[in-house]
């Protein structure tokens, strides 16, 4: 069981009184006990400590050496601590740095973090529900060696690349609406899956919305992360696996590369079609005004492909992955899964990923 150590800085005591309207109603002490309880599903004992005094964190993160990992939220002190940063970089332990709201759309001075490159990894604008994230990014962490790299200057273009026992490979394009608050961290539990299986996994990140996003570059930063990624994960072609969001760029940037297979999960592919989650229409507007992720820009790509969808899907409904295989010219395996919903599927235990790991195990 790993053991991790969740740090909240200055005014987190204020939980559901300060701002509300930014912050939620829930007070610390009830997020103190739902990380607990994430942690013990997870496999983790998780011991919490909060405090309003920067020299306090960095004792924390000096004595921290028992520990396997450490999330940290440490408020305004994210913005302006150097000393806080400087103790990050000092401690040979995965840090990761959490906030619940968006720090990228609000205040200009909240933009900057001087924790994010000495951290592992940064989740913003989730909720509380980041800092589930980040117990389960330390958890997969710690399953499998791992190793970032970069296919160009941008902060976002990276990729982290897991090794496998046999000659399969599958890069994963991750989803979330085009949104800079979701990452890659949320298709890292297929990567652990898959590398188990002896399947070695580059997992994508690529700028959204909020980072430099938008149609072009991001068709850009998939198409130039997938040839990067092939180079790494050797021959044969990959397999790509896109969830919601990401699985629109995979055929399109198929018809470009060789890959040896295509795996669509929940995909979102007219985000102004009927039934489409509110935040996804809206940034699907802002990411692609004249709709280049509509149906009728799909290409058959010349290699086999799955679409994956849950029937009980709320956020992308099962009739997008149902027209894009009509759209794709039946040369597409088409599975709706009854009783799953939109985020049902990133779980490995899940009906839908069992379908998908069978279907990669059938393929030539």
């Amino acid at each position: 069981m790993l053991r991790v150590l969740c740090l909240n800085g200055p005014n987190l005591d204020m939980l559901g009184r300060r701002e509300p309207g930014v912050y939620g109603s829930l007070t610390l002490p009830e997020l103190e006990e739902r990380v607990r309880r994430w942690g013990a599903d997870s496999g983790c004992e998780v011991e919490c400590l909060q405090s309003n005094r920067e020299s306090e964190l960095i004792e924390a993160i000096h004595g921290a050496a028992d520990f396997d990992g450490v999330v940290i939220n440490p408020g305004a002190l994210t913005h302006t601590s150097f000393a806080l940063r400087d103790a990050v970089a000092a401690v040979d332990i995965p840090v990761v740095e959490v906030h619940i709201s968006n720090v990228r759309s609000r205040d200009r001075w909240r933009r900057r973090s001087v924790l994010s490159d000495v951290a592992v990894h940064t989740i913003f604008g989730r909720g509380p529900d980041g800092y589930r994230a980040a117990l389960r990014h330390l958890v997969n962490r710690a399953s499998c060696p791992v190793e970032t790299r970069r296919y160009g200057p941008h902060p976002d273009q990276v990729f982290d690349l897991r090794p496998g026992s046999g000659r399969r490979g599958a890069a994963l394009v991750h989803g979330g609406f085009w949104l800079d608050t979701w990452g890659r961290d949320t298709t890292e539990s297929w990567a652990v899956d898959l590398h188990r299986r002896g399947v070695a996994t580059a997992n994508l990140e690529y700028r959204r919305l909020g980072s430099g996003g938008g149609v072009v570059p991001t068709l850009a930063d998939v198409a130039e992360a997938l040839a990067a990624a092939s180079d790494a994960l050797s021959p044969p072609p990959p397999i790509v696996i896109g969830h919601s969001a990401g699985a629109p760029p995979a055929p399109a940037v198929a018809a470009r590369a060789g890959i040896g297979g295509l795996v669509l999960v929940s995909g979102v592919y007219d985000p102004a079609a009927p039934g489409v989650d509110e935040v996804g229409a809206a940034a699907g507007r802002r990411f692609d005004p004249d709709a280049a992720t509509r149906l009728d820009r799909l290409a058959p790509p010349d290699c086999p492909v799955l679409l994956i969808h849950g029937a009980e899907d709320r956020v992308v409904p099962p009739a997008q992955s149902e027209a894009a295989a009509a759209a794709l010219g039946g040369v597409a395996e088409l599975a709706i899964v009854p009783g799953e919903g939109h985020f049902d599927v990133l779980k490995p235990a899940s009906e839908s990923w069992r379908k998908v790991a069978d279907w990669l195990e059938r393929l030539p």
